[in-house]
């Protein structure tokens, strides 16, 4: 790591060489964070400086198999493929930045990060998608594909949406890459005014894989976002979702799921930062926990002092289905003015045995019942996004999850 300005410079010579290094900077600037939980202390997903070291290596020595990717835009071991479009450009990073200068030097270069891995991920990427939604643009369907199977990559991504647009955007991730793998990404939606965008994502990657992954949203006056995130795969997860409401009346949802089992380690995230008037954020995720993994669930409500008439809103629940699973929430409310509506709340439990005892009593065996408990329990969120992709998703890593639960 110490080698690692000189390898900006033999590497990264290009026009984001100054955000790379203040990006870098803000990474070493930020010390390790302890999370301290009453009645024990715990790093719930421990990312080691050997973890970061091989984020920052770049080895790009391993390719995937070719396939075929039916989608808009893929990002195979960080090579961009995309489509062509009439209107909305699609492309890579590297290309974007030198075709939209003016867009990178006053929009994207000026957000480093408020994280240190994600920061490190804004000094190292190698590439990434880029999307620009011109004004107006509506009823716009965006798929995109991501796969690596490299021991280590970090990608950054940029989807800039337009005013008066609205687009449905379906990120799936995947990977089958050796043990010890290291894989990062930051991916910064900007949305325009009143603009309404609805983000699917996906994380089904091979449990030998150390995955970072940002997600942040930047909302301009009455600009409406929605993301649905489900993860299931990877050995240590981190995912980090913000949205910065700048813009008055804007709107942040989300819904999330995860699944963990074996010994994986899940820190999911989700946070919202409320600048504007009466900007709204309303957050739900769910969990499901077997074996001896680990799930922990953190959201931060931040209301700031001129953003009043807001709402901003945290639940978070978590279902343990084994004895050995370990699962935390950590919800927080920030509330800098006397104006405005926050509440949180969470909940971790077991599976109810008078649910089981019910639906035995209508012929269904204990194992199927659990299952449809689960599913239940996580899909309901998922409903929501209306994705026939994610809602099967669920289904079916709800009913693995009991399948090998079960052994």
């Amino acid at each position: 790591m110490e080698q690692f300005p000189d390898l900006l410079k033999f590497r990264f010579n290009d026009s984001a060489y100054e955000y790379r290094v203040e990006s870098f900077k803000a990474f070493l600037r930020a010390p390790p964070k302890k999370h301290k939980e009453s009645p024990t202390t715990s790093d719930y997903v421990s990312i080691s400086d050997e973890d970061l070291d091989r984020l920052l290596s770049q080895d790009a020595t391993e390719t995937v198999v070719a396939g075929n990717y039916e989608s808009d835009i893929s990002v195979i071991d960080g090579t961009v493929t995309a489509v062509s479009h009439d209107d909305v450009y699609f492309g890579d990073m590297r290309s974007a930045m030198e075709t939209f200068p003016d867009i990178f030097r006053d929009l994207v270069y000026k957000e480093i990060g408020n994280d240190r891995m994600e920061s490190l991920i804004n000094a190292a990427w190698e590439n990434g998608f880029f999307i620009k939604v011109p004004d107006s643009s509506r009823g716009l369907n965006i798929s995109i594909v991501e796969r690596s199977d490299r021991h280590s990559l970090s990608l950054k991504s940029v989807i800039l949406v337009g005013d008066d647009s609205s687009v449905d955007i379906t990120h799936s991730c995947y990977s089958n890459a050796s043990p010890g793998s290291v894989h990062g990404k930051t991916v910064y939606l900007f949305i325009g005014k009143r603009s309404k965008v609805r983000f699917n994502y996906l994380q089904e990657k091979s449990k030998s894989i150390t995955d970072l992954t940002y997600v942040k949203s930047f909302l301009s006056d009455y600009a409406e976002f929605k993301i649905f995130h489900v993860n299931r795969g990877s050995e240590k997860v981190v995912f980090a979702n913000e949205s910065i409401m700048r813009g008055e009346g804007s709107d942040f949802r989300t819904f999330g799921v995860s699944f963990t089992d074996g010994r994986q380690e899940m820190d999911i995230r989700d946070s919202s930062f409320q600048i504007g008037k009466n900007a709204y954020a309303d957050v739900q995720v769910r969990g499901a926990v077997s074996g001896e993994s680990k799930t922990m669930h953190r959201g931060n409500i931040d209301i700031e002092e001129q953003s009043i008439l807001s709402n901003g809103f945290y639940d978070s629940k978590i279902l343990l289905l084994s004895e050995q699973g370990y699962a935390n929430s950590k919800p927080a409310l920030i509330i800098k003015n006397n104006n405005t509506k926050s509440k949180h709340g969470s909940a971790i439990s077991s599976i109810d045995e008078d649910q089981i005892l019910y639906l035995r009593s209508r012929g269904i065996d204990s194992d199927m019942a659990k299952s449809m408990i689960t599913e239940g329990f996580l899909g309901y969120s998922m409903e929501r996004s209306g994705n026939d992709m994610l809602m099967k998703k669920v289904h079916d890593f709800a009913q693995a999850m009991m399948s090998d639960e079960k052994r």
